[in-house]
């Protein structure tokens, strides 16, 4: 089988172009996906279970360091059970690409994966930003990736976009280059893409030996993160408040946001926060809980709870 490494820091659109990839390659292809969630509830595993593939999902930590057994066994396990044409992993927005090769390169997976590739998902509005902080982690994604998808270009100037591209062909000439919004992309261009990782992986062990060298991540201990479930059903009009004032800062620095939540009258449905966009999102199928995670600074987990609580929808209000 196929394996596609999906890569992005937080909130860039990863769970988006899976979810774009099952519309996309499903009728052609059998699909299975694992994700990886950073924080401790996993949130993608029940969206990416609204459509009709098998979705492995491994919380509650970063699956290049303490669930690297896990998932070289997840990996066997549905290579035998279902093989799969194709296999999507989605690793925490934390992990590195040098230590998920080298758990997908093992001996114990050699019989069952015919080739791995990576796709890197960039996000426009915030890419700079992220450049500067951890330029070594950003140019490691753009120099192994075989696919690389420039998300959110409606958000961002036609300038950008433009540097954006160019920084990403100076650092892969090999890698094909999308630019996109909601990461749409082309069954021709994501093809096109895997015709090409055969001879970009020739090029990298040419260059730079077995993998591309990959320095590790710059620390993130100091990222905190607050996840939760919770069983009640929210007033809409209440909850986007809550969710604006989470945007505009009043409980920490918040990076990235994501949660299902059920509202009175509309149902379930999952809200996004990245990039400093908010979305909302019907869901097909009831989920048996909501759950709710939060990443950045200086968070203020109690207050949010306390705001939580006043917008909880009551029988009889």
């Amino acid at each position: 089988m196929i394996v596609d490494l999906l890569i992005g820091f937080l909130g860039s659109g990863k769970t988006t172009f899976i979810l774009h990839l099952m519309d996309l390659l499903l009728p052609r292809e059998k699909l299975a996906v694992i994700v990886n969630e950073f924080g401790d509830i996993g949130i993608d595993g029940a969206v990416l279970g609204q459509k009709h593939t098998e979705v492995v999902e491994l919380p509650s930590g970063c699956i290049c360091c303490t669930l690297s057994r896990d998932l070289v066994g997840q990996v066997e396990m549905l290579a035998k059970k279902y093989a799969p044409q194709r296999l999507i992993i989605e690793p925490s927005g934390v992990a590195t690409v040098k230590s998920l090769l080298q758990v997908l390169g093992s001996l114990r997976l050699e019989p069952y994966v015919e080739q791995v590739r990576i796709i890197t998902i960039i996000d426009a509005v915030n890419f700079f930003n992220l450049y500067k902080q951890s330029r070594l982690y950003v140019e490691a994604q753009l120099d192994a990736a075989s696919l690389i998808v420039i998300n959110k270009a409606d958000l961002e100037e036609p300038e950008v976009i433009a540097d954006i591209v160019s920084m990403a062909a100076a650092y892969n000439r090999r890698a094909r280059i999308v630019t996109t919004s909601f990461c749409k992309v082309s069954a021709e261009d994501y093809y096109m893409a895997e015709q090409w990782a055969e001879e970009a992986a020739v090029a990298v062990k040419r260059e730079h030996g077995q993998h591309a060298p990959v320095d590790d991540l710059p620390s993130l201990k100091d990222l905190e993160r607050i996840s939760f479930a919770a069983d009640v059903s929210y007033r809409e009009y209440d909850f986007n408040i809550f969710l604006q004032e989470l945007k505009n800062g009043e409980f920490g620095e918040v990076l990235r946001a994501k949660g299902i939540v059920h509202l009175e009258q509309r149902g379930w449905v999952l809200f996004n926060l990245a990039s400093g966009h908010l979305t909302l999102t019907p869901l097909i199928k009831a989920q048996p809980e909501g759950k709710f995670f939060v990443a950045g600074h200086n968070l203020k987990r109690e207050p949010i709870l306390t705001r939580l609580e006043k917008c909880t929808y009551r029988q009889g209000e």
